[in-house]
């Protein structure tokens, strides 16, 4: 077989692995965070949170008409451009490597024409596999088509490179000018791979000394600049400045200085100009923000309709300054006092966490908690057991290899190895400097490195194949038979520890299938609310699904969403205000203008003096019947204290506090409102955000928290229990073969929540049959095997709620089948609902773990949850934990003391007051105890 018919068939491999994975593990629908509007704005071409992504919305809209007989539902249909953009990317990295290879690999004879297609396909697929670039393939986000254009633009110029010399080599040239104008309008990362570009250009049109490479350096810097922030941000300024008549003028001018350079042969001046009419020709997709939002989509987030606005929409001014002070940045930071000063903020968490780890992640796997990086483990490599030590030496392989790629690639081609070079660190760490990131983040951020991990990939496919190559030279005396053989079996080897083994261990991480928990979620918030509600979210994960499941499968278009974050804009506030449903506001368009800043605020009732009489009476007749109750406080004026959210700083020093716009939008709508419409809270807003005693107005029913006109009302259970028994949906969340990460099990504890509420409700009223099917339903849609519990003490709890619904059977309550702290929760809620046989069972079983076996590891685990860390456990005397059980152990006899007490069992009780004095015999309390039941025995 020819090296061209091998390059086509390794090629089709990489490009078939690629899609072939990433189709097989594409979510099914729509997914949390960007996902949900991406696909809302591509249906409906709306406009989406800046900078925006014009093409890709395009793009996503020709998707989106996809037949229905051939995908069923129109998220899926967009989650499908990341598939195929992914699998291209694998494509064109696998023929840069090739290239790459070639460039230094003179040979063609024998075992070594084989070597780059081999160490490319190693390459190209362990990239394939890398979380970061994977989590991107298979769901709606603008990631997978950016990392497409990059590698297409890696490749095209590493293609310009060998026919650099052929007539009409700048085509190539001019194509990646207008692919970089096209992926200005899917993402502007494409723009850090012009670095590489211009070197490569460099190494083929002049000679390599100090003053051409300053020249280079100088040049490319500045043409780099020219684009972004130049071009992306100058056109838009030129348009303001004069006009699109103007601007259309100005591309007049550059085509008249294209003729006449092409008439007086001015190539290279021709070949710039041609490039930025190019690059402006790709930009243009940005007309379509521009002219959708003079439209009025319901989803037009900064409302770009003006040239002003527009350039603010660019600029991302939503977001704040942007600023590159570490200073600043690290004093800004929430979490700023975690760090001695700027350097170590930097080092330490820009640097360490956010990029560092993230590297690890995708080239040495993550730790074993899905979460930490390996550096602790490297620091331990050679402290631990042989098992051990060999299973993180497998997963150090791509690491190890690549570093080996890039050594090798510096020896033998320098020069494009420098290029790699540029093009890893201006993806990567160029952008740490960039974005002079805050800590924390509110989402892990390896997404935005990702064209990093495609520059290392590219050395890991020349570490493969010089890896080949000085096997091979080893037995060079041998037959030309035995060394492709040789070669073929290290290539086999090495697919299996890097990407295959990969493949392997993530799949279950990366595999979407039958992940449906965002429109479940999304769907299960919506009809919380009654018919016309306004919903308050806080952020991005519980507004955007809904704006999928509103804008494209028209589910619950009645309620009207309010996302907080946004809410302290004034373009949103007139959107609101103004669209359908509309969202009861009092100010005017003016007010609304000037709602920009926080206002000065102290702590102060907030009175609504005004709650219409039939809205009043609806609602007590409500809560009487909802919780069989006589009486109910439902008071003619709603009242609570509102307190400051933010520190504002006085001109002359100090502070003063402040409310943020979106708690003063907040209170306008309630008092404009006038519980005309209901009002909710998404029950992921936090309590900052629900306005202190607001908090006393809220009922839970469901994923969203109700506005009442009865403080103190935390359920309506029929509500609740009609929401989480007959409208939720839960699919899969009982199902162990669909992954779900440590975010999304978070977020599924609300569920928990409202079961528990509702649980708690029907113990309290002694509802036992509605008890046990309230937690019978929530072990079978969410068992604990499948969606972890993240706080223990609601475990326990948990857990004892679900023996006393018979899901676990009520005489596995001892030491063998629970931790201590389980019998101990048995213990408080038994004796808190009279249930005394569990209370009893509970503390007998705790009380005797304790005093029989107090050095075992269960007693040790539960001693420790008396210390505020594990290190001062650690650190506690033998004396010290001594005391601490003993006065567990007494605590414990006093609660089952009580137990008896409560529950009549006067005998009993008396027995163990005797048994507890035959071991403490100056035991006042028990003595005391001891004469209060002889009394009650004899009054009985």
């Amino acid at each position: 077989m020819n090296e061209k018919r091998i390059n086509i068939l390794f090629a089709s491999i990489a490009f078939l692995f690629g899609l072939v994975l990433y189709a097989m593990t594409m979510a099914p629908t729509v997914s949390f965070w960007d996902c949900g509007e991406f696909i809302a704005c591509s249906y409906r071409l709306a406009v989406p949170h800046p900078p925006g992504s014009p093409l890709y919305l395009l793009v996503g809209r020709f998707f989106t008409l996809i037949p229905e007989f051939l995908i069923d539902n129109v998220a899926k249909r967009v989650n499908l451009i990341s598939v195929l953009s992914s699998a291209f990317t694998v494509l064109f990295l696998y023929l840069s490597i090739v290239h790459l290879i070639r460039e230094y690999l003179k040979s063609n004879e024998g075992y070594t024409r084989y070597l780059p297609y081999l160490g490319a396909l190693v390459g190209s697929l362990t990239f394939a596999v890398t979380p970061s670039f994977w989590f991107n393939a298979v769901e709606a986000e603008v990631y997978a088509p950016s990392a497409l254009f990059t590698s297409l633009s890696v490749w095209l110029i590493l293609h310009w490179s060998e026919r650099s010399e052929e007539i009409g080599n700048e085509k190539y040239i001019l194509l990646i000018a207008y692919l970089t104008g096209l992926a200005i309008g899917v993402h502007l990362l494409n723009v850090l791979t012009l670095p590489m570009v211009f070197m490569i250009i460099y190494y083929r049109r002049f000679e390599m000394n100090p003053t051409t490479f300053t020249g280079l350096v100088i040049v490319g810097g500045l043409l780099t600049a020219l684009v972004y922030p130049g071009m992306v941000i100058g056109i838009p300024l030129i348009a303001e400045k004069i006009g699109f008549l103007g601007l259309l003028f100005s591309i007049i001018l550059l085509i008249a200085v294209l003729a006449v350079a092409v008439s007086n042969r001015q190539h290279l001046i021709g070949l710039l100009v041609m490039s930025i009419l190019l690059i402006v020709v790709g930009y243009s997709s940005y007309m379509m923000i521009y002219i959708r939002s003079n439209l009025n989509p319901n989803i037009d987030e900064n409302n770009p309709e003006t040239i002003e606005q527009f350039i603010s929409y660019v600029n991302r001014e939503q977001y704040g300054e942007h600023h590159l002070d570490r200073e600043r940045a690290w004093k800004e930071s929430p979490n700023g006092r975690n760090y001695a000063s700027a350097s170590e903020f930097f080092w330490s968490y820009q640097v360490n966490y956010m990029y560092n780890r993230y590297f690890l992640w995708n080239f040495t796997g993550m730790a074993e908690n899905g979460v930490d990086s390996r550096m602790a483990e490297l620091r331990t490599l050679f402290s631990r057991d042989f098992s051990w030590t060999l299973k993180l030496l497998f997963s150090l392989t791509p690491l190890l290899l690549g570093l080996w790629g890039a050594y090798a690639h510096f020896r033998r081609d320098w020069k494009h190895a420098l290029a790699v070079l540029a093009l890893f660190l201006m993806t990567g760490y160029a952008i740490i400097l960039y974005l002079n990131q805050p800590d924390p983040q509110p989402r892990e951020r390896d997404y935005s490195y990702v064209g990093s991990f495609f520059a290392f990939s590219i050395w890991i496919g020349i570490g493969a194949a010089a890896l080949l190559e000085q096997i091979a030279g080893v037995f060079k005396n041998s037959d030309r038979g035995f060394k492709n053989i040789l070669v073929g079996g290290v290539t086999i080897i090495m697919l299996i520890l890097l990407p295959f083994r990969i493949l392997a261990e993530d799949y279950h991480m990366q595999d979407r299938n039958g992940n449906y928990v965002a429109w479940d979620y999304s769907y299960n918030m919506l009809v919380s609310s009654e018919q016309n509600g306004i919903m308050f979210t806080n952020g991005d994960n519980d507004t955007f699904p809904l704006w999928y499941l509103q804008e494209v499968e028209y589910i619950r278009t009645d309620v009207r969403v309010a996302n907080l974050s946004l809410l302290n804009t004034p373009w949103y506030i007139q959107q609101l205000k103004d669209k359908e449903p509309k969202a009861p506001i009092s100010l005017s368009d003016d007010q609304i203008s000037r709602m920009i800043y926080p206002q000065p605020w102290e702590t102060r009732k907030f009175e609504l003096p005004i709650v219409p009489e039939p809205v009043r009476r609806a609602e007590a007749d409500r809560y009487k019947l909802s919780l069989n109750v006589d009486t109910v406080n439902a008071p003619a004026t709603m009242s609570f204290e509102v307190r400051p959210k933010l520190n504002m700083p006085m001109r002359g020093g100090g502070t003063i506090g402040g409310l943020r716009v979106q708690d003063l939008m907040i209170l306008n709508i309630l008092a404009t409102n006038q519980f005309q419409k209901p009002l909710y809270f998404a029950v992921t807003t936090s309590d900052q955000n629900r306005l202190d005693g607001l908090k006393d107005y809220q009922r839970m029913d469901g994923l969203l928290f109700k506005v009442t006109t009865i403080p103190g009302w935390s359920i309506d259970p029929d509500v609740l229990y009609d929401n989480l028994m007959n409208k939720f949906q839960y699919r899969n969340l009982n199902n162990p073969d669909v992954y779900y990460n440590e975010n999304i099990i978070g977020l599924l504890q609300n569920y928990r929540s409202a079961f528990f509420r509702l649980a708690t409700h029907y113990l309290s009223t002694e509802e036992q049959g509605r008890f046990n099917e309230v937690l019978q339903k929530l072990y079978a849609v969410m068992p604990p095997e499948v969606i972890p519990f993240t706080n223990a003490q609601f475990e326990e709890v948990m857990t004892t709620f679900a023996i006393m619904a018979d899901i676990y059977p009520a005489d596995s309550l001892n030491a063998r089948n629970y931790n201590l702290r389980v019998l101990q929760a048995s213990g408080e809620v038994g004796l808190s609902y009279k249930r005394y046989d569990m209370a009893e069972k509970g503390y007998q079983g705790l009380l005797q773990s304790i005093e029989s076996q107090p050095e075992s590891e269960q007693v040790q685990d539960y001693l420790r949850s008396f210390f505020r860390s594990p290190q001062e456990y650690s650190q506690a005397t033998a004396e010290r934990k001594k005391q601490i059980l003993e006065s567990a152990a007494e605590q414990i006899r006093r609660q089952l003391t009580r137990v008896y007490k409560e529950s009549k069992q006067y005998e009993r009780g008396t027995t163990f007051l005797q048994e507890w004095l035959q071991i403490k015999p100056n035991n006042a309390y028990a003595q005391k105890q001891l004469e209060e039941f002889d009394k009650l025995k004899a009054e009985e």
